[in-house]
């Protein structure tokens, strides 16, 4: 994309590395366009050049960056960013029905049974399958975690790790401790067979975005691991009632609440990488479109809004960027058996869903 310095000083400072102290390597003079590979955190990554072309490193065919404060930078009228089509799918719990709609057309299915997790991703490869393993309470080690999700061995499977705050909060001193594991997990299984391991599965509205502590933490333990393809993010994306869904305001605090990621924790817009193992709709002990009595037509009404609003462009520092939402799983299909999850089983509505594969 292209971007002209702003005249506010006269020129800008080009630093050598994202920081206010960083090395000065040069400047440029106001009114002048330049060439932006990307914008993160109020830092524009421009390529060296010299007379017009491209410096590489040596070796390699990346260009030799450098940084430019954005703010100072008038990006102009930005062409829209192409469109980005997620997927819409289930969430199988602990039991196999998950398969019967992979192949009825379902492309995003959730899973908590290893094995039904492999038949669909075997059957279907160009499907995006999930998997989770129940802990309760219990903070597993990284090695006991691995043991018992097959050794993290399986290339096609996206992994996650604790769900909610089950057993760590999402904020403060847990959410270092949640984002260590998180790390840690995927690091070993990004070694031992490349697979994706999606971090957080923060629970609905968490965590407390408006706490700066909270961001500085995911800023720090996460944004890194994030920006460089070490791990995706999980996050569960519940309306709180039927009608927030067409609520523009209020969009941001929960089906949209991932934004706040790359608009405040320092995640890089260019990297897609947005996992919702569970969406739906989810108010106050109120739970699932059965438990809200939604007619098919409120159903349709209400998937076909998340999709759309899914796909919209994210903004950062006034950039647009294609979305970086893959999928989501609608909590769920079928349940385990404990009479609970009742209010939430979409078996009554999969005639309306599997056109929305």
């Amino acid at each position: 994309m292209k971007a002209t310095v702003r005249n506010d000083y006269g020129y800008l400072r080009v630093r050598a590395s994202p920081s206010l102290t960083a090395p000065i390597v040069g400047i440029v003079q106001g009114g002048m366009t330049v060439d932006v590979l990307s914008v993160a955190s109020n830092w524009a990554t421009v390529p060296i050049q010299v007379g017009g072309a491209a410096v590489f490193v040596e070796g390699s065919d990346n260009p030799a960056t450098a940084y430019m404060y954005a703010p100072m930078l008038d990006f102009g009228a930005q062409p829209p960013p192409p469109p980005t089509v997620m997927r819409l799918g289930v969430h199988s719990m602990t039991n196999s029905r998950g398969i019967a709609e992979a192949d009825a057309g379902c492309k995003y299915v959730m899973c908590m049974d290893f094995n039904v997790a492999e038949q669909i991703k075997n059957a279907h490869p160009d499907a995006t399958v999930m998997v989770r393993h129940y802990w309760g309470n219990a903070v597993p080690t990284v090695d006991a975690a691995l043991a018992e999700m097959g050794g993290g061995a399986n290339p096609g499977l996206v992994y996650t790790g604790l769900n909610e705050a089950d057993a760590l909060g999402q904020d403060g001193d847990p959410l270092r401790q949640r984002a260590a594991f998180d790390v840690a997990m995927a690091l070993k299984i990004k070694q031992v067979s490349g697979a994706t391991y999606a971090a957080g599965s923060f629970s609905m509205g968490c965590p407390d975005f408006t706490n700066q502590q909270t961001n500085d933490i995911i800023r720090s333990m996460y944004a890194p691991y994030y920006n460089t393809g070490v791990l995706k993010m999980d996050m569960h994306l519940y309306s709180p009632n039927m009608a927030h869904i067409d609520d523009e305001s209020g969009l941001i605090w929960y089906e949209r609440r991932w934004e706040f990621l790359f608009t405040k924790c320092g995640f890089d817009p260019t990297v897609r990488g947005i996992y919702c193992s569970e969406t739906g709709v989810d108010e106050g002990g109120l739970g699932g479109f059965p438990g809200h009595s939604a007619t098919q037509a409120q159903f349709q009404h209400w998937c076909q809004r998340f999709i759309e609003i899914q796909q919209r462009p994210l903004v950062v520092n006034g950039v647009s960027y294609p979305s970086p939402f893959i999928g989501a799983s609608i909590f769920q299909l079928g349940g385990n058996g404990d009479p609970r999850w009742n209010a939430y089983d979409i078996n009554g509505y999969l005639t309306t869903l599997r056109p929305l594969y």
